[in-house]
This record gives structure tokens, C-alpha cells and sequence, in this order.
């Protein structure tokens, strides 16, 4: 009888602990995952010359702007000459959990599904921008 309690604490519990880790995932997901097209652009203020400047690199927060609908959008400038200025939107729920201000320091990584945004000096990104084809892949289809 013993062990059948001890049983039955254990299935709960990694009942309640699987419960918990798939909606911290739902959530982290639903606010740190977006689309390449709608959340990253290069800003209209850098220079010309487009495709030979590469996205990856660090990155200051020189404005934070409320959109309408709930996003931010930061002004990203670069620290190198080789990268372009880029505007970054966001959720304001990303925003505000970051605490992403003006000067804040910001680490694009350019990957094979898109761009990862992360805090200087963190290794895990707070946002991933994702190119079409990837982000398509993840959308959910009704059966």
C-alpha cells in the first residue's frame, strides 16, 4: 500500500510538472517567436549599399517606440561599420520581461532559420525572427 501512494504522489506530480513546462513553452513561444518579414527591417537612416551588410553583430537600442497594436519597435544601431541599422518589433510583454530600454545592448546571430536576438553577454535569445519558410513550417494546420 505504501509503495501505490508513493506510485500515485510520483504520476501526479510529473503530471502537474508536464502540465506546467508545456504552458511555460506555449507562453515563452507565443511571445518569442516571430517572423523575419514582420519583425525585422533594416532602418530607412542607414546607408546604402544593402546586401554586403550582414545583420549579425551587437547591436545599441538608441529609441523604443508603442506601436497601435501592442508591439514595440526598437531602433537598433550598430557598433560596427559593416552592419546596418535595423529596426526590431517586438511584443511589449518581450519588451518589458527583457527590460529593454534606450542604450540597452542587443546580439544579433544570424542562423539557418533566421536571426536570434539575445541580451549581450546571455547566451539564450529572447527573440527569434524567423524566415518565411521556416515560420510556415510551424504554423498549425486544422485537421
Amino acid at each position: 500500500m505504501r509503495f501505490s501512494l508513493l506510485l500515485a504522489l510520483a504520476l501526479f506530480a510529473g503530471v502537474a510538472t508536464a502540465d506546467s513546462f508545456t504552458s511555460s513553452a506555449v507562453s515563452l513561444t507565443s511571445k518569442s517567436v516571430g517572423s523575419l518579414s514582420d519583425s525585422v527591417s533594416k532602418s530607412s537612416e542607414s546607408s546604402s549599399g544593402g546586401d554586403e551588410k550582414k545583420a549579425a553583430g551587437l547591436y545599441s537600442v538608441t529609441q523604443l517606440a508603442q506601436l497601435d497594436d501592442g508591439r514595440v519597435r526598437l531602433a537598433l544601431a550598430p557598433t560596427r561599420d559593416e552592419q546596418a541599422a535595423l529596426q526590431l518589433t517586438l511584443p511589449a510583454a518581450v519588451v518589458a520581461e527583457q527590460q529593454i530600454v534606450a542604450g540597452s545592448a542587443i546580439e544579433v546571430r544570424e542562423r539557418a532559420y533566421g536571426l536570434a536576438f539575445a541580451r549581450a553577454q546571455q547566451a539564450e535569445p529572447f527573440f527569434l525572427a524567423l524566415a518565411e519558410p521556416r515560420r510556415r513550417s510551424l504554423d498549425t494546420v486544422k485537421l
